[in-house]
């Protein structure tokens, strides 16, 4: 019976062990390929923008892209305001002032016509503040500031 439950802990001791080294040589494997991922996720420069997909999909111009969507959702918001503003003058509901209607229609505009501009600035800043951060590493460590190794 002794005989028997210590050969039963053998197998399970040797079971353990086994699942413990195929998975940390899973691990170790994929940790070797995603670091080489994660410094081009993290160190991103403006040539993502020139990608042709993102310019197919985001649009440079007005009249292509998301942008010629969001444009053409705030001409029918500016429709559906003026048409309810003529209807309010004949049911007496109160609307917001035209005015305020006018601003919030310009910031939105200039805000989403621009996005590309603010993008590529917020990327630009990303890109300085990790460059800094990689000279740091690179002047105190006296080598290259990466997430994988060049052994």
């Amino acid at each position: 019976m002794i005989k028997k439950l210590e050969n039963t802990s053998e197998v399970t001791t040797n079971i353990i062990n086994t699942i413990n080294t195929i998975f940390s040589n899973l691990f170790s494997s994929v940790d070797n390929s995603l670091y080489e991922v994660l410094d081009d996720l993290i160190f991103v420069n403006n040539d993502i923008l020139k990608d042709k997909y993102f310019n197919n999909i985001f649009g440079l111009s007005t009249n292509n892209g998301i942008l010629l969507i969001a444009n053409s959702l705030l001409i029918g918001f500016v429709i559906y305001y003026s048409a309810r503003l003529m209807m309010s003058n004949f049911t007496y509901q109160r609307t917001e002032s035209p005015a305020q209607f006018v601003i919030k229609c310009v910031i939105f505009g200039i805000c989403m016509n621009s996005s590309f501009f603010i993008i590529e600035q917020i990327i630009n800043l990303n890109f300085n503040v990790c460059s800094l951060i990689r000279s740091i590493g690179e002047d105190m460590f006296r080598e290259k500031y990466m997430f994988y190794r060049t052994n």
